[in-house]
C-alpha cells in the first residue's frame, strides 16, 4: 500500500474512531478487493481492535485520485450520491418504517458510519458484511430462480417505501429527490461511450439475427442501437409509478446469505443486502429490475420471468400495506407494460455487463490505466474475452426474451 494511500486509510480510521468515541485502536488487518470489483474506487477490508477488545469488520470504498479519470467520469458525484443515499434516503426510510412499526423491514443494506467528502479524499466507511455470512455470488455464473426471487423481492419492499413515502410525506420524499440526477447517463456521455454502446446494441442484434429471423424483426423496429434513445431515464412515468433506484444493479453490487449453517446449500439464499448506490436515481422500477435480470440471467431462468414479476408484485403491493396505503392499486398488468417501456434500458446495458462478468481477471479492465493512456470510450465494448461462446449464449437468450413480449 502506498504512502498516500496508508495515509488516507489512518485519516478515516480516526475519524471513525472518533465518532464511536474510541480513544485508542489498532489495525489488526487490512486487505484490498481484487481487479474489477471496483471501477471508480478502491475497496479496503480494515479490522479495527478497540481498547476494551471490541473488533470493529470495517469496509472503506474509497475515489480513485487519477487526474484524467476524474475528467472523463463524474467520480466526485457518484460518490457524493452515495453518501446521500446513506446519510439521508436510507435513514428516512428507517424511520418512516419505524413510524408505522413495521415488524418486517427493509434492511438490505449495510451500515454506513461515516463519510469524507473531502475533494480526491472522498471514501465511505461501511459495515463489512462478510462475518455476517453474507458473500458475493461467482460473477461468471449466471444466477439460479431462488436468487432471482430473493433479489425481486427485495426490491419490491425496497421500492414500495418511495411509493408510501410519495403518497403520505410528498414534500419529504420531493426534497430527497430533487438533486437526484441521471449519474448513469452522465457517466456514459461523459465517458463517451455511446458510440461503443450502440456498436454493442448492433453486434448482439446480429448475434440474433443468425439465429432467430423473427426476433430479430421484431427487435429492429426498436432501434436499439440509436442508445441516446434509452440511455436517459424518465423520471416521471405518466402513470405516477416512479420510485428511487437502486441504480447499479450488476451481480457484484449485492451480497447473499444462505443461512448459519456451515454447510448450507449455495443454490438458494436466505437474504440478499444491496450494495452500491454511487448510481441511484428516479424512475420506474423496471430501471432496477431489467438491468438485475438481463445481467445474471441465462435462457433456463429467463423462462421464470412473469412468475418473477408476480413476486415482485407481491412483494410491493404487500409492503405497501404495511403502511396501510392502498391507493395506488398497482396491478401485475401495470408492471408488465412497465417491462415493455422501459426494460429496453437493461437491453442496453446487458452486453456490457455479461461481458464483465465473464471477463477473466486478466481480462478486466482497470480504467484508470486507461483514462492515462488516452480516453476510456471504448474500455467495456467490443473487447475480446476468453468466455466468447458463453457469452453470446447469454446476450441471444436476453435480447430473444424481450422480443418474446413484444
Amino acid at each position: 500500500m502506498c504512502d498516500n494511500r496508508q495515509s488516507d486509510l489512518d485519516l478515516w480510521v480516526a475519524d471513525f474512531a472518533k465518532k464511536r468515541k474510541i480513544s485508542k485502536y489498532q489495525l489488526v488487518h487490512t486487505e484490498n478487493t481484487s481487479k474489477g470489483d471496483g471501477y471508480l474506487g478502491v475497496v479496503t477490508f480494515v479490522n479495527v481492535l478497540a481498547e476494551n477488545g471490541e473488533l470493529y469488520n470495517l469496509v472503506i470504498k474509497s475515489a480513485k485520485k487519477g487526474k484524467e479519470l476524474r475528467k472523463q467520469t463524474p467520480i466526485q458525484e457518484v460518490f457524493l450520491r452515495e453518501m446521500f443515499i446513506y446519510s439521508k434516503v436510507l435513514p428516512t426510510f428507517q424511520d418512516f418504517q419505524l413510524e408505522h412499526a413495521v415488524n418486517t423491514p427493509f434492511e438490505n443494506f449495510a451500515k454506513c458510519y461515516t463519510v469524507c467528502r473531502e475533494i480526491e479524499r472522498e471514501a465511505l466507511i461501511l459495515q463489512n458484511l462478510k462475518p455476517l455470512n453474507y458473500e458475493v455470488y461467482d460473477r461468471k455464473k449466471p444466477q439460479n430462480l431462488d436468487h432471482a426471487l430473493v433479489v425481486f423481492k427485495g426490491y419490491g419492499k425496497f421500492h414500495a417505501l418511495s411509493l408510501a413515502l410519495k403518497k403520505q410525506k410528498p414534500a419529504l420524499y420531493e426534497d430527497l429527490t430533487r438533486g437526484m440526477s441521471d449519474l448513469m447517463a452522465q457517466f456514459l456521455v461523459q465517458a463517451h461511450m455511446e458510440a461503443g454502446f450502440s456498436q454493442d446494441m448492433l453486434e448482439a442484434l446480429d448475434m440474433v439475427r443468425k439465429d432467430d429471423e423473427k426476433s430479430y424483426r421484431k427487435l429492429e423496429l426498436l432501434q436499439l442501437d440509436a442508445v441516446e434513445k434509452y440511455i436517459y431515464k424518465i423520471e416521471k412515468p405518466d402513470d405516477g409509478l416512479s420510485v428511487i433506484l437502486h441504480g447499479d444493479c450488476w451481480n457484484n453490487n449485492m451480497m447473499f446469505t444462505y443461512g448459519n449453517s456451515a454447510n448450507a446449500s449455495k443454490s438458494k439464499p436466505t437474504d440478499v443486502k444491496f450494495l452500491d448506490f454511487q448510481l441511484s436515481s428516479v424512475g420506474s422500477p423496471i430501471y432496477d429490475l431489467s438491468y438485475y435480470l438481463y445481467a445474471v440471467a441465462d435462457e433456463k431462468l429467463l423462462k421464470y420471468h412473469d412468475l418473477l414479476l408476480q413476486a415482485y408484485h407481491h412483494s410491493l403491493t404487500s409492503f405497501l400495506e404495511k403502511f396501510h396505503e392502498t391507493s395506488y392499486n398497482i396491478a401485475l398488468e401495470d408492471i408488465r407494460r412497465h417491462w415493455k417501456e422501459f426494460g429496453k434500458f437493461g437491453l442496453l446495458l446487458a452486453p456490457t455487463i455479461i461481458r464483465i462478468e465473464l471477463s477473466e481477471t486478466e481480462e478486466v479492465v482497470d480504467l484508470a490505466e486507461r483514462a492515462e493512456s488516452g480516453n476510456i470510450a471504448d474500455a467495456f465494448s467490443g473487447a475480446k474475452i476468453k468466455n466468447r461462446a458463453e457469452f453470446e449464449e447469454r446476450v441471444k437468450a436476453v435480447f430473444k426474451h424481450f422480443a418474446s413480449l413484444l
